[in-house]
């Protein structure tokens, strides 16, 4: 609906959040200030008289200015702006006198204002009426039209009052209403299974029974999932407990669970009570076994599901089947368990308790942290000091959790988050992954910011976002990093600005290179051996190579140019390594093969005999891989 208002005639919208308030003091005594002060941001020339009228009412409607000497408000608000004199001068002319002068301001208007209220249901109840009788008193001012969205039944609740309806009450304010459908069914699903793709295709060897799946999915995941925001939840939670279990328990089992535990936390601490039940076959050989005690534990695990004893039901039939018995007339011999156990199915006790005792935790801290640094991505100083704080191992997650809310970005948040992300892709572990994961750390961070500067609109703009962002990256790998993202190089170019003006930052970057050839923070460089490539292929003849002595730089260099090939024979799941460089690359990069092995005897004399040296001093004998050795 803004999209629209932005339409001509364009419309001038004041958005007012009355939760960013709620709880620290009346909403009385902000709304009518927050209105004016969105006015004159808007345009003060034209909305001062509205502006300062809107004041001066809600200054004589506060409840506070009853007792003008009390209260924090008092001192934040009044004492700093206003004299005692100027208030009790206002109030004594009372409100009729300040809404006649916004009426007559607001009549001469062409075109109305639209005022947004958002979040309404996430108030207390008072505050809900509060914002209401607001509502009311301003809804005969001309030109003035609301937009309040909120849950409907949470506020007809908040409003009913001993013998008056909450529906009758909001049918005398609300002139329209419109209710949101139902999301389809079909894009519901579409979302589910993208995000959970996503999910599974950073974990390597992931055991996943697609024929299992399809049932699963229908009678176990998707009853749980009412909207895109549980989407969210779901594939965030459980990508830690998929990554960390995927290669050793069966995958589809792992969804099922996770979506329990997500959604439904009190029957997945059952689960873990009533276990042994689950996955014990009763030994009938010398006669009938006593099941007295699974059986009541099963009956009491569905009378915990309550409403979901169905999907309990549901649930014990595709991943319990030795727990069938004692919910329908389905028995499993004992031969059946060492199926389950060759399968790694959770209907093996062992493969169940592998999975109890290494599960996500249930405060979901996957989604928590991405929904954390969401609300910071304006901020550059938040922002970071947030990740910052994170455990290394949760960084990765909390970034790429950012995509959930690529809808939600704002618009100042392009440039301070794009600005702390780039210069964070160093930090992120780069953990082993599978053959074809192209999810690499910068990787992770480009994809996010792609999302962000993809946010803005106006081709001039964005070139402006990207020319702010240069000078504030740290290294020169994440600079190289942005360019291309928004360039037209081939496979890697997202063309965000106008062609020449991605030529023309290349060019600037590899002038700057040129004449200042060492980072600023080598430490922190991640692909300097391409950004330092870029150059000399650029200055072909023109190119002189610097003189690398600092061995943070030539360590930085060597592990750019370091990739792993990685071989799996037929009849075997071990997945061979072997590390490579990109020899001739660094051969251009110092200028000659001389110049690059003194660099690597000038690491080897701090750093000692490392792996990475040692890599590199094959090469400087003269190996080099076969053809076919990989």
């Amino acid at each position: 609906m803004k999209e629209q208002f932005a339409t001509e005639p364009e419309l001038v919208v004041v958005e007012f959040n009355p939760w960013l308030f709620s709880g620290t003091q009346p909403l009385t005594d902000v709304f009518f200030r927050e209105i004016a002060a969105e006015l004159r941001v808007e345009d003060r020339s034209r909305f001062e008289t509205i502006a300062e009228g809107l004041n001066k009412y809600g200054d004589v409607l506060s409840p506070v200015a009853v007792i003008p000497f009390v209260g924090g408000w008092w001192d934040r608000a009044y004492r700093a702006t206003k004299t005692l004199a100027n208030w009790w001068a206002d109030r004594k002319k009372g409100s009729r006198t300040f809404r006649t002068t916004v009426t007559d301001a607001l009549s001469e208007l062409d075109h109305p204002i639209v005022v947004v209220i958002d979040d309404i249901d996430r108030l207390h109840t008072s505050e809900i009426r509060d914002i209401f009788k607001l509502v009311r008193l301003t809804a005969s001012f001309p030109n003035v039209v609301y937009l309040l969205a909120f849950d409907r039944v949470r506020v007809e609740q908040a409003l009913t009052e001993e013998g008056v309806s909450g529906r009758s009450y909001l049918e005398k304010i609300v002139q329209l209403s419109f209710d949101l459908p139902a999301i389809p069914h079909e894009m519901l699903r579409a979302e589910v299974f993208e995000k959970l793709n996503v999910v599974l295709d950073g974990v390597e060897e992931l055991r996943f029974d697609q024929g299992a799946w399809t049932d699963v999915y229908v009678e176990i995941v998707e009853p749980l999932i009412a909207n895109l925001r549980d989407v969210t939840r779901l594939a965030l939670s459980s990508a830690p407990t998929v990554r960390a279990l995927g290669a050793d328990i069966e995958g589809v089992d792992l969804l099922a669970l996770e979506s329990v535990r997500v959604f439904r936390p009190e029957i997945f601490g059952a689960l873990q009570r009533v276990r042994t039940s689950l996955t014990e076959i009763p030994d009938n050989s010398f006669g009938r076994s006593d099941t007295s005690r699974q059986q009541a534990e099963i009956d009491g695990l569905l009378e915990i599901a309550g409403s979901n004893a169905d999907l309990v039901r549901q649930l014990i039939r595709r991943l319990f089947p030795a727990a069938r018995r004692y919910i329908e007339n389905n028995q499993y011999g004992r031969n059946s368990q060492a199926v389950w156990l060759r399968e790694h199915r959770v209907a093996h006790i062992s493969f169940l308790d592998l999975y109890f005792s290494r599960a996500a935790p249930s405060d979901l801290r996957s989604f928590r942290n991405a929904e954390r640094a969401s609300t910071l991505l304006n901020d550059a100083t938040a922002l970071g000091a947030f990740l910052d704080s994170l455990p290394i191992d949760e960084l990765e997650d909390a970034i790429s959790g950012l995509e959930a809310y690529q809808d939600e970005y704002p618009s100042d948040a392009v440039v301070p988050a794009c600005v702390t992300l780039l210069n964070r892709i160093h930090l992120i572990p780069d953990r082993p992954r599978a053959f074809f994961d192209p999810m690499r750390p910068d990787i992770v961070v480009g994809r996010v910011v792609l999302r962000l500067l993809s946010r803005i609109d106006d081709p001039v703009d964005r070139e402006q976002a990207v020319r702010t962002i240069l000078p504030d990256l740290i290294t020169y790998s994440a600079r190289e990093d942005l360019i291309r993202t928004v360039g037209y190089r081939e496979g890697s170019g997202h063309r965000l600005v106008p062609e020449q003006v991605a030529t023309e930052l290349e060019e600037t970057l590899i002038q700057q290179i040129r004449e200042s050839p060492h980072s600023a923070a080598p430490q922190a460089e991640w692909n300097l051996a391409r950004v330092h490539w870029l150059v000399a292929e650029s200055l072909a003849t023109e190119y002189t190579a610097p003189q690398f002595v600092d061995p943070t730089e030539v360590r930085a260099l060597l592990f750019s140019a370091k990739t792993t090939a990685r071989r799996q024979s037929g009849d075997s799941r071990a997945v061979h390594e072997e590390g490579r460089l990109w020899w001739g690359a660094l051969v251009q990069i110092f200028g000659d093969e001389s110049a690059l092995v003194t660099a690597i005897e000038l690491l080897k004399a701090v750093d000692g005999d490392t792996e990475l040296v040692q890599l590199a001093e094959q090469y400087a004998g003269g190996w080099r891989p076969s053809e076919d050795s990989f």
